[in-house]
């Protein structure tokens, strides 16, 4: 008989973001039912973990390809011991404004007509004034805006096998499908020095495979200035993050 759920990401050398990702889904899975995959950390971040810890390997840190081939295969591997699996990136959190996320599953399971969910996608934004976030701050009692960014209106709960295209921002085949008011807050800007940090690390210590496509581009950008203007070009104008948001948002 399969187990009810799932949850799992992909990771480098994330000791930032991985601890609030496995802080905000521990809230909703049992320990056994969370998966990282650990593509060759040597910051530390992946050891002495009480989650499942799965090493996978290859040279290249952003071969686009290699990466959505392994979280599909994974998926896949998973959806044969569990009804739904959910997959977010390490600075992806996914929660519903009216719901606990695992009741939203629940939902999704028990819906003989629904396959998967679409998340309505934000990305907040450190402000101009707002102080730099320490790895002991809590985002949501620092950080006031968000915008809203399509491009994150990403299907990741799913009861079936996904073939997502580059960047897993939509699936071939399939349309996006919104229930259950399920959101996802997306931190890639939440900090710049943090940002600036982790493009450092990538473009210059990391290996890019180069299919001359230009997907995932920004992973060369490691200079400050160059950072900064990727930081300030955004899909919208910033607006104040809503109370019930903040709410279903607090702890991280």
């Amino acid at each position: 008989m399969k187990k009810k759920s799932a949850v799992f990401t992909i990771v480098k050398n994330e000791n930032y973001f991985l601890p609030i990702w496995i802080k905000h889904y521990k809230k909703y899975f049992d320990e056994s039912d969370i998966y990282v995959l650990d593509h060759q950390s040597n910051d530390g971040s992946t050891e002495n973990l009480t989650v499942n810890v799965v090493p996978v390997i290859n040279e290249l840190a952003f071969d686009h390809q290699w990466l959505v081939d392994t979280v599909q295969n994974f998926q896949k591997e998973l959806l044969e011991k569990y009804e739904c699996v959910v997959f977010a990136e390490s600075d992806e959190i996914l929660y519903s404004i009216d719901k606990p996320l695992n009741n939203v599953i629940d939902n999704l399971i028990n819906n003989s007509d629904q396959d998967y969910i679409t998340c309505v996608g934000y990305e907040i934004i450190e402000m101009k004034g707002e102080k730099p976030l320490s790895i002991n701050d809590e985002i949501l009692k620092n950080r006031d805006y968000w915008y809203k960014c399509y491009s994150y209106d990403k299907t990741l709960i799913s009861k079936i096998p996904l073939n997502w295209i580059w960047g897993f921002h939509s699936v071939q085949g399939k349309s996006k499908l919104y229930t259950d008011n399920l959101y996802m807050a997306h931190l890639h800007r939440v900090d710049f020095e943090l940002m600036l940090k982790r493009h450092e690390e990538r473009a210059k210590k990391w290996n890019l495979k180069d299919d001359g496509s230009g997907v995932g581009f920004q992973h060369k950008i490691g200079d400050r200035e160059g950072v900064m203007e990727y930081f300030k070009n955004i899909m919208s104008l910033p607006e104040l993050i809503p109370d019930k948001h903040k709410i279903s948002l607090k702890g991280i």
